[in-house]
């Protein structure tokens, strides 16, 4: 935290990373500007103060502190740290006045970030880019693998990110931010549930930042599981110190995988859907012609598939450039990132699924067999895996502009355009043959354009702006095929592959005034603001009739400010309180249907639908679903610093997540009820825990740090599809019903820490649920609460394991310039269904049952030079088979990896 005014020769432990510096003498401005690029840093000043006047430069290792310190050295100005990060640079005081000031430690913004992650009173995670480049992994999603309570759902289906954190996932419960803009769309995965998608290519990532739980962050509106903010590289990520232009170029090399997509049509894995999970033997003599064309054991599984490669052969790639110039009030970034993968192979050692016959049924002129398979894929040992292929390319144009010392504006454009292979779970689940289909498609665009005024005399202002708009086209390919699905059934679910256009555009207004001198009272308060168009472009026939995709419009807004007081030196406390609203309005036209009992036959004896006809007009009497809803949930929390690197916290936070626009509109297998309305999720989080931080703990110069957390989430009035109640208005005309269940409980622990001497280091996280629940009053439901799932509900397939763990351990030799280390994760088993009374077996969404398994990744780095490093992973380096955690699409994870990187920087 900041201290009062004290002199900068005083404060040299703000941050005890040390940094590079060779800035030579010269103009004081000059030097600053060189000197805030380095570093990250925000200096504010008003720019009188260094007309003028030069400094001696800065050459060699230091603290941010002490740099700053000695860059102003005998210039007659001094910097005092802000409250939120940065520094303020006022003229020194004459020095016979001065008083000398007893030595002062101050913790500020401007050291690692990974240490905020045990200075704040909540539970955060931060990726830097290195994190990102060491695990980068075959899928996106890979990037996150390790992170307690943090989980990435569907995760090889799509080239997209879909992030689950605490049991919570899925329509903006956890939005995932790319420069403060939202692109997330939701995508239709059959009966077995849907799929959040945020897509972006992780060349193109400097950071991220992971907050767990409500947050008042001003892009945080609804986000009652976390927030995930990715901010797109800069240019002080590709320029070198002391220079203004900086290229850089990275290549990988990809093993394991076929090097392109498989012929579309070709069959994997074994084949036993509907019909063909049967075949007879023992014709009677002169009646083979019925054994003949029909299944058998050696036609179940083809080995077409079963080709896989030597581990160090590679036949994929993924690439980037990206190029930077730094002007004196101007920086631009130009970047493009490019990904080809074919299918890639699944492990060989764990859990493979296997085919049993042993059900014989003699019928008299022939004996029939029925196979089983058992295991949760359909995929074999060592097999090429159909549609896991992907390609994408990504651009990136982004500029910064220093309007002066105290405003900045920086503007982006990202591109976003991919091909991949697609499985959709309940097609698989029930057709039961696995073969590759034709690509889906999707294109997104993502504008943001951010301001900040923070002028250097004025403590009440610190105005940010924050203006978006995505653009996102897709067209997700089901797999239907008239040779799998039979005549008339490709027709039907053809209709399913409608295009998707999704536009969303948002404003998000802040301020943070300083109530005091010092910064210990602080008032943050802004509005957020968003507008949403979901389609397809519908003409007035299609919205007269009731269409299979979803389209309609969406509006939100939210006000929130927080407070936060630091009464004495060691206690500071945050109050905030945010309201939401929204209206939402379906594009899709629907009808009152009314039931009419037969005369005839008395009652319960039958009788038919019909829609209503209340102006006589001959025509049914349509609507356009409209909704409604607003609601104000505080956040309190408390941080207090026993002594100096140990601080105990306390946190209490609320949530309203208004409904999505894919939850108030009309869509294939669901709609909204006539007599359901829905309300807002409610979520009401509780968090204690610990952090500690120290450094030359035991050796001189480590780092030590710890933390442990104790969570109770209750979402009340979750909102997911279920199935039809024999009450409900319209019962027996429709799949299923979007609805507010009771609610879902998430409680458990979290532990994480690290270690490093410098040249060892180690990382570990885990965390263990103790309680789950999900709770809903439903027909046919004899249990209220299961820790399971419930019939037909998108949450059965969001439920994490109840544990799993990470650990990283590696070294640095021959001056820091090698890396080596190993990362083992750790993942628990799905919770099991009861073997009698399952409450999941109602419906057609089954649970996807994988097992607990252990992954090895091996990694190496090696910078050559300041222009060349090299670096080498084994991913999943003892060949595992295993199905990731809250896989939807039942697609194993691949098998043993190695990947080769190169990286130039000029």
């Amino acid at each position: 935290m900041p201290v009062p005014y004290a002199c900068a020769q005083a404060v040299d432990t703000v941050a005890r990373d040390t940094v590079s510096f060779d800035i030579s003498a010269g103009p004081l401005d000059q030097a600053l500007a060189q000197f805030g690029r380095r570093t990250g840093t925000l200096i504010s000043y008003d720019a009188s103060l260094a007309t003028g006047r030069s400094t001696r430069g800065l050459s060699g290792d230091y603290t941010v502190a002490h740099g700053l310190a000695q860059l102003l050295s005998g210039t007659g100005l001094q910097a005092r740290p802000l409250a939120q990060g940065g520094w303020l640079l006022l003229a020194a005081p004459d020095v016979k006045a001065a008083v000398l000031l007893e030595r002062v430690e101050v913790t500020g913004q401007t050291g690692d970030p990974k240490d905020e992650m045990y200075r704040t009173a909540g539970s955060t995670h931060y990726l830097s880019r290195d994190d990102i480049e060491r695990f980068r992994g075959t899928s996106v999603g890979d990037m996150f693998q390790g992170i307690p309570g943090v989980l990435v759902g569907e995760n090889r289906n799509s080239g997209g990110l879909d992030i689950n954190i605490r049991g919570m996932q899925g329509q903006s419960r956890v939005p995932v931010l790319i420069d403060g803009a939202r692109q997330e769309t939701t995508v239709y995965r059959g009966y077995s549930g849907v799929a959040s998608r945020t897509y972006v290519d992780p060349d193109l990532i400097g950071g991220i930042e992971i907050e767990k739980g409500p947050t008042m962050n001003p892009h945080g509106t609804g986000a009652t599981g976390g927030l995930v903010s990715a901010r797109t590289i800069n240019a002080g990520d590709i320029v070198k110190d002391g220079a203004s232009f900086g290229i850089r170029v990275r290549g990988t090399a990809i093993g394991n995988n076929s090097g392109s997509a498989s012929a579309e049509g070709v069959p994997a894995g074994y084949n036993v859907g509907v019909g063909k999970n049967t075949f007879r033997i023992n014709c009677r003599p002169g009646l083979e012609a019925l054994c003949s064309g029909a299944n058998n054991p050696d036609s179940v599984a083809s080995d077409e598939t079963m080709d896989r490669r030597g581990t160090f052969n590679p036949r994929s790639y993924a690439g980037s450039v990206a190029l930077a110039n730094r002007w004196e009030r101007f920086d631009l970034v130009a970047a493009y990132a490019q990904r080809e993968q074919g299918n890639y192979y699944a492990g060989k050692h764990g859990p493979t699924p296997y085919l049993v016959f042993d059900d014989y049924i003699e019928r008299g002129f022939y004996t029939q067999v029925k196979g089983e398979l058992k295991g949760a894929t359909r995929f074999r040992g060592e097999e090429r895996v159909a549609n896991t292929n992907f390609e994408s390319r990504s651009f990136l144009l982004k500029g910064k502009l220093l309007l002066n010392a105290d405003q900045d504006v920086e503007m982006s454009w990202m591109r976003y355009k991919s091909t991949y292979g697609e499985l959709m779970p309940s097609q698989l689940r029930g057709i039961g043959d696995v073969r590759q289909t034709s690509g889906s498609h999707v294109t997104s665009q993502t504008w943001t354009s951010r301001y900040r005024w923070q002028p250097a005399d004025n403590r009440w202002l610190d105005f940010r702006a924050n203006l978006w708009h995505t653009n996102t086209d897709s067209y997700n390919q089901n797999y239907a095929d008239g040779d799998i699905l039979g005549n008339g059934m490709e027709e039907l679910l053809g209709g399913l592959e409608r295009p998707q256009h999704y536009k969303r555009t948002g404003l998000d207004l802040s301020n943070l005034s300083l109530l005091d001198a010092a910064g210990d009272y602080q008032l943050q308060y802004g509005v957020s603001l968003q507008w949403e168009r979901l389609g397809p472009p519908l003409s007035e026939d299609d919205k007269a009739s009731l269409v299979d995709g979803h389209a309609g419009r969406r509006d939100e807004q939210s006000v929130f400010v927080n407070l936060q007081l630091r009464p004495i030196d060691s206690v500071t406390i945050n109050m905030g309180v945010r309201h939401s609203r929204f209206t939402s309005k379906d594009d899709m036209k629907l009808y009152h249907e009314v039931f009419e009992p037969s005369e005839t036959e008395g009652p319960g004896g039958g009788g038919r639908w019909r829609c209503r006809d209340e102006d006589g007009d001959g025509q049914c009497d349509g609507y356009y679903a409209k909704a409604t809803k607003h609601g104000t949930a505080p956040i309190v929390s408390l941080a207090w610093e026993l002594w100096d690197g140990v601080q105990l916290y306390g946190r209490y936070a609320e949530a309203y997540r208004m409904p999505s626009l894919f939850e108030t509109t009309y869509g294939f297998s669901f709609s909204p009820a006539q007599d359901v309305d829905l309300d807002p999720e409610h979520a009401k989080n509780k968090e204690v825990g610990v952090n500690f931080i120290h450094d030359s703990a035991f050796l001189p110069g480590d780092k030590l740090r710890l933390r442990a957390a104790y969570f109770k989430n209750h979402i009340k009035d979750y909102l997911t599809r279920t199935s039809n109640n024999l009450w409900d208005a319209n019962y027996g005309r429709t799949f299923y019903t979007m609805r507010n269940i009771r609610g879902a409980r998430f409680h458990g622990y979290e532990l994480g820490g690290s270690y490093d001497t410098g040249g060892l280091f180690a990382d570990f996280g885990a965390t263990r649920y103790t309680f789950i629940e999900t709770c809903h009053y439903g027909s046919y439901r004899p249990d209220l609460c299961t820790d399971y799932g419930i019939a037909n509900s998108y949450i059965t397939n969001m439920i994490p394991p109840k544990w799993h763990a990470s650990a990283t351990l590696g070294m640095r030799l021959f001056e820091r310039r090698l890396m080596l280390g190993v990362r083992g994760t750790f993942m628990g088993a799905r919770t099991r269904q009861p073997e009698y009374n399952d409450q999941t077996k109602q419906g057609s969404l089954a649970p996807v049952p994988w097992e607990a398994y252990k992954v090895f990744d091996l990694f190496a780095s090696y910078r050559v030079n300041d222009t060349l490093s090299l670096d080498f992973n084994l991913d999943n380096f003892t060949d595992r088979y295993y199905l990731d955690a809250l896989s939807l699409g039942r697609v194993p994870a691949p098998g043993r990896t190695a990947r080769l990187s190169a990286t130039l920087q000029f």
